[in-house]
Parts: C-alpha cells; structure tokens; sequence
C-alpha cells in the first residue's frame, strides 16, 4: 500500500531531505549578499493547472511507469488519477489537511491526515511546500532578512532555513527560474535533490516539464532511495473552474 501512497503523492513532490548543508563563513555570506543585491525571485501565480505526465518511478528494487493527469486549484486541492496501459487503477485527492486514496484494483479506499503523509515521506513538508515543489517555485517565499544568498557562474544560490529543514536551491540568472534544489531533514535523517528541465511557456508562464527526484532515507534502521522523474506532455495553467471527482463508491473497502 505504501507504493500506491507514495505514487500519489508523487504527483505532488515528496520526501525533503538529509543532505548536510555546508558551513558558511558568515562574514563572507554577509560581504556576497550585499552583492546580489538585484537577486528578485519569481512565482508563478495560477488558479488552475492541468498536465498530462509520464511518471517514471524506481525504489532499487522495482522499475515502473505511468501515466499521471493530475489537476491543481492553489491552495486547495491537489488531484490525481494514476493508470498504466489505459487502465485507472489509483486516484488521489491531497488538501492542505488530508489525503484521499481510491485503490482502484483491490477495491480499497484511504484516508489519512497530514501528520500520516508527513512520516510516510520523512518530511514535515505543508500541502504548501508540496504544491511550490510541483510548479518549481522556492519551498519558501525568498526572506531577504533571514535568506542567505550567493552566486556562481550561472546561478543565484538561496539558502534557507526553516524548522529541521535546510533547502539549497540554484536559480538560474537568465530567467530567475529554480532548477536544483537540495533538500535535507535533520529530525528524520532523509535527503531529497530535485531538478528541473526542458522550460517551456504554457499559457505566457515559463515552467519546467520535467521534474527529477532521488530521495534517500532511513526507515526501521534500513537505507532506501527512490527517484522518480515526471515529464509533462501537456501542461495548461487555466482561469476556467475544473472538477475535482472523488466517489468512495459503496463496494469499496474503506482502511
């Protein structure tokens, strides 16, 4: 069940991470950041947003992939419906509180809270977090008090600092866009990096189309990784109200 959970809230961009973030000589951080002073980050603002995905997904034992169409509406309600070979067999429905899951091969229905979703991914990520993860915004709205940022050749680096999470994201000068993020959870000793490719205008908004995951974690003393990468064949970000179905039909076995 754990795979079927995991493949839903794929869609949507789990599992932070443990990767230790480097020291920083604070002198220096403060000299560089009076420098990048020009540093204004960008975020998509939508209502609603549609894809079409591939879903490719590998945890060192299993390789497989799936067809995802995943419906948005911020902040409220993220959906989606997971099928191989034309066939629905997994569809979920994730809200800033809860996270619903129609097992559609077993006949089973889940519910769980978010307190569930957030040991399932070794993460205390917010429905919030989960969403920015998916449009490839920053996790956190960029604080230019509390943010540290310096620079390479390419690409502004913001290093943030929030609760047991420490996030490492590289945004790229020519189109202020997040294209690597490195994410790492102290408390639950798990390690998240994120990329993402092949920008494209959808709509007049410049987002990726693909998205990479590799997460590595520690559960019950064992070591697991899990990489998933999503590749959007279509993506529609749309002002017109979409539907969000999600029936517990009666023959279903609610767990």
């Amino acid at each position: 069940m754990n795979k079927v959970v995991l493949l839903t809230i794929a869609i949507s961009f789990l599992s932070i991470a443990c990767k230790k973030v480097p020291a920083i000589n604070q002198a220096a951080a403060v000299i560089e950041k009076k420098a990048v002073i020009d540093f204004n980050p960008t975020y998509i603002d939508f209502i609603y947003l549609i894809t079409k995905t591939k879903l490719e997904y590998s945890d060192g034992t299993n390789i497989d992939q799936y067809a995802l169409s995943l419906r948005v509406k911020k902040d409220s309600v993220i959906w989606a419906s997971i099928g191989k070979a034309g066939v629905e067999g997994v569809r979920g429905l994730l809200r800033p509180d809860s996270l619903f899951i129609l097992d559609k091969m077993k006949n089973d229905s889940y519910s769980y809270d978010l307190k569930y979703l957030q040991s399932l991914i070794q993460s205390n990520l917010s429905y919030y977090n989960i969403q920015k993860l998916l449009i490839g915004d920053l996790l956190f709205p960029y604080n230019d008090t509390t943010d540290i940022v310096s620079k390479n050749e390419t690409h502004f680096i913001v290093l943030q600092k929030k609760d047991n999470l420490n996030i490492e994201s590289f945004v790229r000068f020519d189109n202020f866009k997040v294209e690597k993020v490195n994410i790492t959870d102290a408390v639950a000793m798990s390690k998240t990096a994120i990329s993402y490719s092949n920008f494209v205008l959808a709509d007049s908004i410049l987002a990726p189309s693909v998205c990479a995951l590799d997460i590595e974690y520690k559960k019950n003393g064992q070591n697991f990784r899990t990489q998933l990468t999503l590749t959007h064949s279509k993506i529609e970000f749309t002002s017109k109200s979409l539907n969000f179905p999600f029936n517990v039909p009666k023959k279903y076995n609610e767990k």
